[in-house]
């Protein structure tokens, strides 16, 4: 009767292990492919209108930033070749990194390790990285008589910084870009707030890389870029002034408000890199990322 409970006891942890580890290798996982090269290099930087904005460029110069590779996009044959490997999706890219961010089995992506043009995965769960997975197979101002405004709400914030001394030198945000990296941006479309930004066309343009549209206005999973961009751009004479209502502004949903994921690092990079391709001057971000 031992020997029939020990070997039942035996069999039991056997099966818990097999389950386990068969759920393991089947969980969809999300890791970073780096990429060894990029496409046509030398052409793109002696042409670098064909890859950054003029602005981008023009900002570039001003401050003395050299357009180099990384301003380089991903190589789009190298990206198709991932989209066609085996039970692998292709989520996200980086020029910067040269990287892309897939998600699939553990399996299934440490098989990318094959394709010539890959030399490191990193996963997102770095208790998977024990060895790194490296490879390593190659080395409009505003007028006068607007400057000085009646806060109303915002005195206090405005003045806790001396905001209200910088408005009444003129630097109410004209000229400059900001690109607001956020969650959903619903009702900017609508609010009276909102209303002035608006009629001057300084909304220049929004996309959605979450779900990769470029509808930021009806997505309800977050409306914390509203109240972010709100902090700047928002405008109501004599109730409500933000602290650069006269820059121009692009608006990029980053964060999944359903769920966290690691993707959403990866959508943020992507979003950071395309303000910097359009020569934004400051990109505005207030998000966090919890483990998984």
């Amino acid at each position: 009767m031992l020997v029939n409970r020990s070997l039942k006891s035996e069999l039991l942890s056997l099966l818990v292990l097999v389950f386990f580890t068969i759920t393991f290798s089947h969980a969809q996982q999300d890791a970073w492919v780096y990429i060894t090269d990029k496409q046509d290099v030398a052409n793109s930087i002696a042409n670098p209108i064909s890859i950054l904005s003029q602005k981008a460029i023009d900002r570039k110069a001003a401050h003395g930033v050299v357009i180099d590779e990384r301003d380089v996009p991903v190589n789009e044959s190298y990206i198709a070749q991932l989209k066609s490997a085996t039970g692998i999706t292709v989520m996200a890219k980086s020029k910067w990194f040269n990287a892309v961010h897939v998600r699939g089995t553990v399996t299934d992506i440490n098989a990318l390790s094959s394709l010539s043009f890959v030399s490191s995965i990193d996963f997102a769960d770095k208790t998977m990285n024990t060895s790194k997975q490296t490879l390593e197979k190659k080395e409009s101002k505003f007028q006068e008589t607007f400057t000085a405004f009646n806060y109303g709400d915002t005195a206090n914030q405005i003045k806790m910084f001396n905001g209200d001394q910088l408005h009444l030198l003129d630097y109410t945000g004209t000229g400059m870009t900001v690109a607001v990296l956020d969650g959903g941006f619903p009702n900017v479309n609508t609010m009276t707030s909102f209303q002035r930004l608006r009629d001057a066309g300084h909304i220049l343009d929004d996309y959605d890389f979450v779900n990769r549209d470029d509808d930021v206005y009806t997505n309800t999973a977050s409306d914390h870029g509203t109240w972010v961009l709100s902090t700047m751009a928002g405008y109501i004479e004599n109730e409500y002034v933000g602290t650069a209502p006269d820059a121009s502004y692009y608006l990029f949903i980053t964060e999944d408000g359903k769920k966290e994921n690691p993707v959403e690092e990866s959508y943020w990079v992507e979003a950071a890199e395309r303000a910097d391709s359009l020569g934004v001057d400051v990109i505005n971000t207030s998000l966090g990322y919890g483990g998984v």
